[in-house]
């Protein structure tokens, strides 16, 4: 009888480890609705609780920072001090500079020692190595553009520095390496493997990196956008976070708000460790970037038809033709999934490049790469606007 009464008792544990172990829950610590209890996994059902704050200001649960950019900033001013120098070859000074090949070039590499602000001496940051996920291709490329440009003797009688052809060097490097650097670094590098990382431990919480290396590839991605905090308030005065914010971009696309909006929202979600919803922003922010860098080329090209319309001088003109140019060059390097491949990029680039006036005059070719560019980024009902 004994024996008997043993068997139905275990029978019964078995019964009930059985439907312990099937009861299904969020198993993930960090979840509002964690069940302590739950046998099979379903994080499909976690919850989880998180404002999404109004600046771009993150902290732990000890208040300490979160945030961490500074190297994207110091590229920003890297290529702000090279911009600077470029336009001071411009004909519009009284007395255009003449440049040096080697001084464009060591901004590049960040091999220079002149730059106005100091920190940026030997900081082991630089341009170059982080153009177009370091391909030595288009490297050269721009080594090749800075280096001609430096060559050219300035002028007096056209306001910006262009080759015999109305090339603009400062165009093609500036707006180049938003794109082919910092656009490209935002999404086919920082953003697009960002699954892979860490989202639980710290950096280095003894040496103040109190962020994850999700967290912190994160902010790399958005101080790329821009280096404000309180972007659209502050941020707005060069690079992408000045471009999303001008009117044709915002008011067609709604650029600034809805990438600043989706960076704070994915972070926040971050923060709560909820890596489903920052992913979903993830997209989003590709998504929009890829149709901020088409709607720059296609706005410029639309200035190109304006100005060719009323007469403009052809300096004014190239200089369009050169900053639409210059963004169509940087669609390729916009996510693993460009709205443009390279060769197709290229095959524009190449034909412009070498006689950018003649192509500028042409509308029904202006008009066909319009119709293209829309085409590939889903801009055809906005096209015209911008």
């Amino acid at each position: 009888m004994n024996k008997i009464l043993s068997k139905i008792a275990l029978g019964s544990m078995v019964i009930l480890l059985a439907a312990s172990c099937s009861k299904e829950g969020c198993t993930d610590p960090n979840a509002s609705n964690y069940d302590a209890n739950a046998g099979t996994t379903n994080n499909d059902l976690c919850e989880y609780n998180y404002d999404v704050p109004s600046t771009y200001a993150f902290t732990d649960a000890d208040g300490n920072n979160t945030v961490s950019y500074g190297g994207q900033t110091a590229r920003m001013d890297m290529l702000s001090e090279m911009v600077t120098y470029l336009k001071s070859a411009n004909g519009s000074n009284a007395t255009p500079a003449t440049l040096d090949a080697s001084t464009l070039l060591a901004m590049y590499d960040n091999s220079y020692t002149g730059w106005t602000d100091q920190s940026l001496v030997g900081n082991g940051k630089q341009l170059k190595s982080k153009t177009a996920l370091a391909d030595a291709g288009i490297q050269a490329m721009f080594e090749a553009w800075m280096s001609t440009a430096a060559s050219s003797s300035p002028s007096n009688t056209t306001s910006y520095l262009q080759s015999s052809t109305g090339l603009e060097w400062t165009q093609m490097i500036e707006k180049g390496l938003m794109g082919a650097c910092f656009a490209s670094q935002m999404t086919s590098n920082y953003l697009a493997g960002i699954e892979a990382d860490d989202n639980e431990t710290a950096v280095d919480a003894d040496n103040g990196k109190f962020y994850t290396e999700m967290e912190h590839h994160w902010d790399e991605a958005y101080g790329y956008f821009t280096d404000a905090v309180d972007y659209p308030t502050n941020g707005t005065d060069r690079f992408w976070g000045k471009y999303a914010n001008k009117s044709y971009l915002e008011d067609n696309l709604g650029s600034a708000t809805d990438i600043s909006t989706a960076f704070r929202t994915g972070r926040a979600a971050l923060s709560a460790h909820n890596t489903a919803d920052a992913l979903v922003q993830r997209d989003i922010i590709i998504a929009e970037v890829k149709q901020m860098q088409a709607g720059m080329a296609i706005h410029y090209l639309n200035d190109v038809k304006s100005k060719v319309s009323s007469g403009a001088d052809q300096s004014a003109i190239n200089h369009s033709m050169s900053e639409a140019l210059a963004f169509l060059f940087g669609m390729q390097f916009i996510s693993e999934t460009p709205d443009m491949n390279s060769s197709d990029v290229m095959a524009y680039v190449s034909t412009i490049e070498s006689d950018v006036a003649s192509y500028a005059s042409n509308l029904t070719e202006i008009n066909t790469l319009i119709d293209a560019i829309a085409s590939a980024s889903g801009l055809e009902s906005v096209k015209n606007n911008l």
